[in-house]
């Protein structure tokens, strides 16, 4: 079986909260991810339900479960992800980034929210990888995004994989369960596949005007912009790959990416990652939760 094993980070559309309980191609493509990638010493984290003024590193011991959603299934309010944090590290991180003239605070109270701890999950139910997540700085362009991310990836150049979690496209208003794609929505996934698998960095920093009905599929733009940390932290791949796409209910594209390091020999094709719908760590009755 092919592994990523000099994979540096990946895009994924997390999608709703209870894709961890359904059995759908989003819903096994992540819990297939987790076995292709070679275990990480850490994890950084960039989710797109957790904005700040000044960039902010995640810093506690143990994080707790944000359940920052409403109206699913009571199962998803009593699950407990109990990531382990590197505090050491984030502070380590937080001072390269001030000696790079980035101020920077440190978090210590915050919990991961569902943006952050789903991927987690699906990818490493056992919860055994430290996560360090990091914030998306309100302020921040996509072009400084992805400075961050360069950033990121010289502090931590080795057995690090970076999650930016958000979604291709996110219009919530539009989406209606079954529904076939809008063609807004096709038309604008179909022009940041092309121009990410070709590495068209000029295009996609422009996506605000240069993309087909952005303000369709991104009504606020919170969730495209953990890809541009993610393109910054893969600087050096070579090519991105696709590793799924699927749109769901008309108006969300559940696209994600992934970016090998040079040297990178077999990457599976996306199909192949939905293969194993049910790995053995992985049903209903397993998730953690609270009593």
């Amino acid at each position: 079986m092919a592994t990523f094993e000099r994979f540096s980070a990946v895009f994924l559309s997390h999608g709703a909260p209870n894709i961890l309980l359904e059995d759908s191609p989003a819903s096994r493509f992540l819990k297939r991810l987790g076995s292709l990638i070679e275990k990480p010493e850490r994890i950084l984290v960039v989710s797109a339900h957790w904005q700040t003024v000044l960039p902010t590193i995640g810093a506690s011991s143990v994080f707790e479960t944000l359940h920052d959603f409403y109206g699913f299934e009571e199962a998803l309010y009593r699950v407990r992800y109990p990531a382990r944090g590197v505090p050491e590290e984030a502070r380590r991180l937080q001072e390269n980034l001030k000696n790079l003239g980035i101020p920077c605070l440190i978090e210590t109270q915050r919990g991961l929210d569902h943006g952050a701890w789903v991927p987690l999950m699906a990818l490493y139910p056992a919860a055994d990888v430290p996560v360090i997540p990091v914030s998306l700085p309100q302020s921040f362009s996509p072009d400084d995004l992805i400075q961050l991310g360069t950033f990121l990836r010289e502090s931590f150049p080795e057995k690090t994989l970076l999650i930016g979690s958000g979604g291709i496209t996110h219009n919530l208003f539009a989406y209606r369960p079954g529904r076939p794609p809008y063609p807004q929505v096709v038309a604008f996934d179909a022009w940041l596949k092309d121009n990410l698998l070709k590495k068209n960095t000029g295009a996609l920093l422009d996506f605000q005007s240069g993309a087909p009905e952005t303000r369709f599929n991104h009504p606020t733009e919170e969730h495209l912009l953990p890809l541009f940390v993610v393109m910054g932290f893969g600087y050096d791949t070579p090519c991105p790959v696709l590793l799924h796409e699927e749109i769901s209910g008309g108006s969300l594209s559940l696209a994600s990416y992934g970016f090998p390091r040079p040297g990178q020999a077999e990457v599976p094709d996306w199909e192949s990652l939905e293969s194993d719908p049910k790995p053995s760590s992985w049903n209903t009755g397993s998730l953690p939760l609270s009593e």
